[in-house]
């Protein structure tokens, strides 16, 4: 989910009542700055085909405490299995929820953008891409995020 505070992305999506639906819920999410950039590591991934998870690096990364704004996201997926690029917008959310205090708890929607290899016969372009996460906005953790507790990011 790439760190909210310094990146938590999104491209509003308005699904059409025919819209695909997601092919991929992920268990576990969490994400770093690494360099400036956010970097996210997905694990205990269905369907069985991707459930070594992957890792998603966004090209460009929102500053740190950025309460909204729209990423893209690339994860390559671990064995091999190719690559899944979306786009998502993020907006911070007035209440915790189940997140940590000291974190900021973000939503993210969106939509898969294309896949590369065997992603590409799972994720479909168009799919909607959601999740909800726990970002730490400042301190010595800015930038890290992990999902929502008895959440999943879907794609």
């Amino acid at each position: 989910m790439v760190a909210a505070s310094a990146a938590l992305f999104a491209v509003p999506f308005a699904a059409p009542a025919s819209a695909l639906t997601s092919s991929v819920a992920c268990a576990k999410e969490g994400s770093s700055l690494k360099s400036g950039k956010a970097v996210s590591t997905f694990a205990t991934c269905t369907p069985a085909s991707l459930a070594l998870g992957g890792t998603g690096v966004s090209p460009k990364t929102p500053p740190p405490g950025t309460k909204k704004g729209q990423v893209a996201l690339v994860i390559t997926w671990k064995g091999g299995k190719g690559t899944t690029t979306m786009a998502f917008a993020f907006a911070v959310q007035a209440k915790l929820g189940k997140c940590k205090v000291g974190t900021t708890r973000v939503f993210i929607t969106g939509s898969v953008k294309s896949a590369t290899g065997a992603a590409a016969k799972i994720t479909k372009k168009g799919e909607p891409v959601s999740a909800s996460s726990c970002v730490y906005a400042t301190g010595p953790k800015v930038g890290q995020s992990s999902l929502e507790a008895g959440t999943k990011f879907t794609l």
